[in-house]
């Protein structure tokens, strides 16, 4: 889970990581880079095309205002009150969101079919984790074709060479709509990927800010030699356990909000 210099890599660790590189580009050109990979979606899977599409994502996910879904989501993360939960399990269920968070989530599911496989199996597990890894620690090679393709009047161009995440609550926006899933779809056939994709989050997360310095985290994280592999075990065991990811990504959330982070 150690991020390798690019040219030390084996002819099978290079091709693990361009297919690394293929899921987080998938990601991305299905969202923020529709227009130019996906212009027959009209930004559906995105924020929609400022004008007659209005976008999944919109009904759930900030942008230019908070959604009843994320702020619910929120309260629910800063609170222990089952009240709070109960919250955001409603606002999950309104229809409209709950068939946007149902129809991303189908995508997600084909996507890391595609890119990983079937996530009940550990060694996928394990797989998917050292991806957000690097993902999180920026140490992915460059997406020099996306970099092109934006001009420098885009407001994308200064993130548009990496694959990784830009802008902290967005991992926090990924375990609400996961956790969303969840309440709406219970433990059916994409539980274990489900469960996957919060444990990534909980490692993840903390990989971004430890390591970038730009938010707070644990402190057990910062500065350790062992980061990778510490992470990993704990992953490992989220995976199995979705409540105790989702609790995770709970308790960095408020770690993230006691030291005033917007």
């Amino acid at each position: 889970m150690t991020a390798v210099p690019q040219a030390a890599l084996s002819p099978g660790d290079s091709a693990k990581i361009q297919r690394y590189v293929a899921w987080f580009h998938a990601l991305d050109a299905w969202t923020e880079y529709w227009d130019i990979y996906h212009p027959e979606s009209r930004g559906h899977f995105y924020f929609g095309n400022d004008a007659d599409e209005p976008g999944l994502l919109t009904l759930f996910l900030p942008r230019s205002k908070r959604p009843p879904a994320f702020a619910a989501w929120t309260q629910m993360a800063l609170s222990s009150d089952p009240a709070a939960a109960a919250a955001f399990a409603r606002e999950v269920r309104m229809p409209e969101v709950a068939a946007a968070i149902l129809e991303v989530d189908g995508l997600l599911s084909r996507l890391f079919a595609e890119h990983f496989g079937d996530a009940q199996d550990p060694a996928v597990a394990s797989d998917y984790l050292e991806a957000m890894f690097l993902f999180a620690s920026n140490t992915l090679p460059p997406a020099l074709e996306r970099d092109a393709r934006i001009p420098a009047s885009d407001p994308r161009k200064s993130t548009a060479g990496h694959h990784t995440l830009q802008g902290d609550i967005m991992w926090f926006a990924w375990s609400l709509h996961t956790e969303g899933a969840h309440i709406l779809a219970g433990e059916d056939a994409q539980h274990a990927r489900r469960a996957l994709f919060l444990a990534g989050v909980a490692t993840g997360c903390p990989v971004d800010f430890a390591l970038h310095g730009h938010r707070y985290t644990r402190p057990e994280y910062a500065g350790r030699n062992d980061l990778a592999g510490y992470l990993r075990k704990h992953g490992m065991l989220w995976a199995k356990d979705l409540a105790a990811a989702a609790a995770e990504i709970h308790a960095l959330f408020r770690i993230r909000e006691r030291h005033g982070q917007e």
